[in-house]
């Protein structure tokens, strides 16, 4: 196994876990929170109280407010990055986002893509949870300037004379004579 083959396995499979911690923190919010409308619910039949739950570990997603979901979407990933504050943002809320609103397709990597270019530009920084954030007020003031990426045109396409054609046509034929020629 080569060493690029390797490094990229094992992104992948770091990617993996991130993920499945990701889903377990959801499903652990979601349990606090229900246990916290339980207890407040029958406080005074358990003796326990609201308070007496754990503190939530996992920011909540919060709604788009604000953001004009018409420009790229390297822009729009970093207003969503911007709009989470301090508390950061996941790939994963910011493509579930993209897909309600039917800019990118489920499952599409583009978000971390994105978000990889952004880090590089020193736009967003990410913290030790797999959360994304500004680095500093000062960045997240100042308005969003992602650089445009030239389009690549095509190669112009070479047009051949007929003579120049009848020329490669001929010496070809005299190729493969003297290959069948070779052979037998």
């Amino acid at each position: 196994m080569s060493k690029s083959t390797f490094v990229s396995d094992l992104h992948a499979r770091i990617q993996a876990a991130e993920r499945i911690i990701a889903d377990q923190n959801e499903s652990l919010a979601a349990l606090r929170h229900l246990l916290h409308q339980e207890l407040s619910a029958s406080a005074p039949a358990n003796g326990l109280t609201p308070a007496a739950t754990p503190s939530k570990t996992a920011p909540e997603p919060r709604p788009p407010a604000d953001i004009d979901f018409k420009g790229k979407q390297s822009e729009i990933v970093l207003a969503l990055v911007r709009q989470s504050g301090e508390s950061g943002t996941r790939p994963r809320d910011i493509a579930e986002i993209l897909v309600e609103r039917k800019l990118l397709k489920k499952g599409s990597n583009a978000v971390y893509s994105h978000l990889s270019e952004l880090k590089k530009k020193g736009l967003v920084k990410l913290k030790a949870e797999g959360l994304y954030v500004a680095p500093s007020k000062a960045i997240a003031a100042k308005p969003v300037a992602v650089a445009a990426t030239p389009a690549k045109t095509a190669p112009k396409k070479r047009i051949v004379s007929l003579e120049t054609r009848e020329a490669i046509r001929k010496a070809q034929q005299l190729r493969w004579a003297a290959v069948k020629k070779a052979k037998g």
